[in-house]
Order: C-alpha cells, then sequence, then structure tokens
C-alpha cells in the first residue's frame, strides 16, 4: 500500500505539471509497469481526480477533488506545522477535543507537550497512531469506513460514534473558504466536520493561505459567523478580516 501511494503521490505531481499527457509518457515519468500504472489509473478516475480519453490522462481542476492523504500532506508543510503550533495554544490539560482528518491537523500532536490529561476524539487514523505514543493523550477513534489513500474513517458508523462526546473544542480545516463560507469537495467528510461542529464549544478551523479563494467547492459545511477562531498562515485580506470582526470571528496569523 505504501509503494502505490507513493506511485500516486509522484503521479499527482507529473500531472500537476503536465495537465494533459499520454499515457506512455506517464509510464516512463512515474516508472512502472503498464498494467500497474493502469491499476492506479483506474483508481484515481473512480474518486474524480483524473480522466482518461484515447491514450490520454488529463487531470480534472483542482476544485471540487478530495486528494490522496499522501499528496496533501506534501503540501505546505511549514506553513501547516506554523497554524498547528498556535493552535495548540488554545488547548488546556483535561480539555476533550475533537480533531478532524485534515493533514494540518496531524501536526498538532507533535506540539502537545505540556498539557496532560487530554482526551481526542478523532476520525483520523493518522492522529490515533501518532497518539498512542503520547502517554498525556486519551485517543478515541471512530470507526466506519476506512477510505482508500486516506487516513479517515467515514460514513454512518463514524457519524453515530462522534455524535456520542462532547468537546471544548474542535480543529478541523477545509478545502477552500471565502466570504461566502467553508467549503468542502466530498460530502462524507463535510458531514463528520459538521457533528464535531454541533457537539464543541469552540471551533477553530486551520487553513494556510492557499484555501483563501473566490472558486470555492461546490459543498458549504458552514457560514463564517459559525467559527469562533480561524488560524492562518499569512494576513487575509482586508475585507475578510472586516468580515470575521463583524461576524465575532478571531483571525489569527
Amino acid at each position: 500500500m505504501k509503494r502505490q501511494q507513493q506511485r500516486i503521490e509522484k503521479m499527482l505531481a507529473i500531472l500537476e505539471e503536465n495537465q494533459h499527457i499520454h499515457i506512455k509518457k506517464l509510464e516512463e515519468l512515474v516508472g512502472t509497469s503498464t498494467s500497474t500504472l493502469r491499476r492506479d489509473l483506474i483508481e484515481l478516475e473512480k474518486s474524480g481526480m483524473v480522466k482518461r480519453t484515447f491514450g490520454f490522462v488529463t487531470l480534472l481542476k483542482k476544485n471540487n477533488i478530495e486528494f490522496t492523504t499522501t499528496y496533501r500532506e506534501a503540501q505546505n508543510a511549514e506553513e501547516k506545522n506554523k497554524i498547528s503550533y498556535f493552535a495548540t495554544k488554545l488547548i488546556n490539560s483535561s480539555d476533550a477535543v475533537f480533531i478532524d482528518t485534515s493533514t494540518t491537523c496531524q501536526y498538532i500532536l507533535e506540539h502537545l507537550t505540556k498539557q496532560t490529561n487530554l482526551k481526542i476524539i478523532t476520525n483520523n487514523l493518522a492522529i490515533a497512531q501518532k497518539g498512542r505514543l503520547q502517554s498525556n493523550l486519551h485517543i478515541f477513534l471512530a470507526g466506519g469506513a476506512l477510505m482508500p489513500y486516506s487516513n479517515s474513517f467515514l460514513g454512518t458508523d463514524t457519524l453515530k460514534y462522534l455524535a456520542n462526546f462532547h468537546a471544548r473544542l474542535v480543529f478541523f480545516s477545509c478545502n477552500s473558504i471565502s466570504e461566502k463560507g467553508i467549503f468542502m469537495a466530498d460530502m462524507e467528510q463535510t458531514r463528520c466536520k459538521q457533528i464535531m461542529l454541533e457537539n464543541a464549544d469552540i471551533s477553530v478551523l486551520l487553513v494556510d493561505h492557499t484555501k483563501f479563494r473566490q472558486d470555492t467547492d461546490f459543498i458549504k459545511m458552514a457560514p463564517l459567523h459559525k467559527l469562533d477562531v480561524i488560524i492562518t498562515d499569512q494576513k487575509p485580506k482586508e475585507s475578510f478580516l472586516k468580515l470575521c470582526q463583524n461576524s465575532d470571528v478571531k483571525v489569527i496569523y
């Protein structure tokens, strides 16, 4: 599975540079067999990431696509680490905290060294794997269907499990954000985040500067006024900051 994820990551990086490429050329650049490439492309096509036509592969528009965890982890790692560091400043010892499946949130655990007796509720497999090695954390992992190329447990069982908890804080991310609200590309991911939001006292959105754009994704998770805090790595534009101020949303950058 790790090798397949590495191939997928390499393939998507190549398609970022050559968004319409012949399959034979892609095969050469990835360095894999025809049959293996075909299987990987079938999976990517099922996920809506690429389209195959007449011997060519086309990368579909990034908006409205839920990319693989491996691909997302490689994007803006330094910014995500900075954002998660500021996020942990909001966490107190003995807090109960929801953490979603975003790759930004995975950095949070690395900075949780001073707080004790923390209860972490998540549907993020990577969070559970990291958290089990930290004695100051109690991990509650929502089961369900583990999505391909992802650390996300999703589905009806996941939602039922998450609904059993109440937390002081929820840390989550999104695919895109604008003055219109917070948007996602996947309905199941959206619903899990919404359940966490409904059952937390304080909602904290973690987003790097690349998520701020007008061509938003097609599923609206929540309006801006539903947030308490936004943490990002660069100062957003003034009109956005003004809207947040009017909606009593604190922005940290």
